[in-house]
């Protein structure tokens, strides 16, 4: 049997509510259908009575009822079964290919640029200082 009302909700702040007399936990910023019989076992007078005393009328400033359902949108990816490893024939990114001139130099010109670095990398981090030597009083 099933059941065509829907009771959607939502969870508009960014914790978790507990409806405590439903025993159930809505998670931040979900939309939830209580009447669904897949999901959940709630009668309509489970739900009245949460909506006009208890945890959802308690809980009114963080959820909301939906009077219309939200839109569901699938994107369909086609995939062409005839090759030996199925590929997708679009992709679900989009490959933008860049130049940028200030790459394009040659190795004379990098080395020429990084010369003295070179000389940097064979010099130690920290330069060693003399160790005090006492000296004898005569």
């Amino acid at each position: 049997m099933k059941n065509n009302k829907e009771y959607w909700i939502t969870n508009i702040s960014k914790t978790n509510i507990c409806l405590s007399d439903l025993g159930l936990t809505i998670n931040a910023y979900l939309t939830v259908i209580l009447l669904d019989s897949k999901y959940y076992y709630y009668t309509e007078e489970q739900i009245e009575k949460s909506a006009t005393i208890g945890s959802i009328y308690k809980r009114k400033d963080k959820l909301i009822k939906r009077e219309i359902a939200p839109e569901i949108i699938k994107h369909e990816i086609l995939i062409n079964k005839n090759e030996i490893i199925p590929s997708r024939e679009r992709s679900t990114y989009s490959i933008k290919q860049e130049i940028y001139e200030e790459l394009n130099i040659t190795d004379e010109q990098f080395a020429d640029a990084n010369a003295e670095l070179a000389d940097l990398d064979q010099q130690p981090l920290v330069k060693k200082e003399q160790q005090y030597v006492p000296t004898k009083k005569s």
